[in-house]
Parts: C-alpha cells; sequence; structure tokens
C-alpha cells in the first residue's frame, strides 16, 4: 500500500504487528483541528496500534491515543490542560452475523467488519473526538466576579412549597 496510514486490519491483526506515530492537531482531518474546544491546533497527540488474537481467536486492534491538548474553558473562554490516555479494543468480524451476535452478547464490545484498507488516522481522530470533553471548564477559574454569579442562589419556587405543606 502507498499510504503509510492506510493497513490491511486482517494481516495486520493476524501478524500482530505494531504501529506507532505522532500527529499535530492540524495535520488530521478537520472534523478535529476545526473542532470548537481546541486552543491550540498546533498539539501533538501520540498513538500505538497493535494486532492480535483475543482467546477466542477473534482478530483485534488494541488503539491508545494521548494527548496534552490545550481547550477552551467554556466558563471563562481562556486556555486550559487537558491531557487524555485512551485506549479500546476493536474486535474484527468478516461478515454481520458474527458482529451482531457479539455487539448483542456483550455490551462492552467494540467490534467492525474486516476491510481491505483501513485508515490508521481516521482510527485515532475517532478517538480523540471521543476523549473531548462535552462542555471543557477549569475546576476554579481564577475570576471573582464570575464566580459570585455563578453561586448557588436560593430556589424562588421554596415559597410555594412552603404552602402547598402549610395547608
Amino acid at each position: 500500500m502507498l499510504d503509510p496510514n492506510l493497513i490491511d486490519p486482517e494481516v495486520f491483526a493476524a501478524e500482530g504487528r505494531c504501529l506507532q506515530g505522532k500527529w499535530a492537531l492540524n495535520q488530521l482531518d478537520g472534523r478535529v483541528w476545526l473542532h470548537e474546544y481546541l486552543a491550540d491546533k498546533q498539539a501533538e497527540v501520540s498513538f500505538v496500534l497493535k494486532g492480535g488474537r483475543d482467546r477466542w481467536q477473534r482478530l483485534y486492534l488494541d488503539l491508545s491515543v494521548k494527548g496534552d491538548v490545550p481547550l477552551f474553558c467554556q466558563r471563562c473562554v481562556k486556555p486550559m490542560p487537558f491531557a487524555f490516555d485512551e485506549s479500546s479494543r476493536i474486535v474484527l468480524f468478516a461478515d454481520d452475523e458474527g458482529l451482531d451476535e457479539a455487539m448483542l452478547s456483550d455490551d462492552e464490545l467494540e467490534g467492525m467488519l474486516l476491510q481491505k484498507a483501513l485508515d490508521v488516522r481516521t482510527l485515532v481522530e475517532d478517538q480523540i473526538l471521543m476523549a473531548i470533553p462535552f462542555s471543557p471548564r477549569h475546576e476554579d477559574c481564577g475570576n471573582d466576579a464570575l464566580a459570585e454569579v455563578n453561586q448557588d442562589k436560593p430556589n424562588p419556587f421554596a415559597v410555594l412549597a412552603g404552602l402547598k405543606n402549610s395547608r
């Protein structure tokens, strides 16, 4: 294969191969580097992809993706550090029936159908997108005015609950 990011997943797993590397976020697909929460498009992520067979002799790919990527805090809109270390095992299946049966018997299983060429970069991108929190925030933004606005306020309907109980 001419593209070094493309692998034959069946051969890769059967031979127990290993592939590792690094990419800057801006080298990845736009769905990653255009993500609204990313504060530094130059940040690097590293990955390790290993193939093998599990105890049922099913082929699998183990993917580990690590990175220290600054994200914009959704409270103060300032960059904040975000480190992640995500791992997943993807079990490979030759047909839909085998995949469906395995997925029904094990709800934790991540599986996919075998294909002739698999783009490693796409796997890494998917793992990064799943690692990014839905709404990244500092524990403490260090902004007293913001903290005062966000402090707990009494529930305005508490008076109505008191009236209901007095009857």
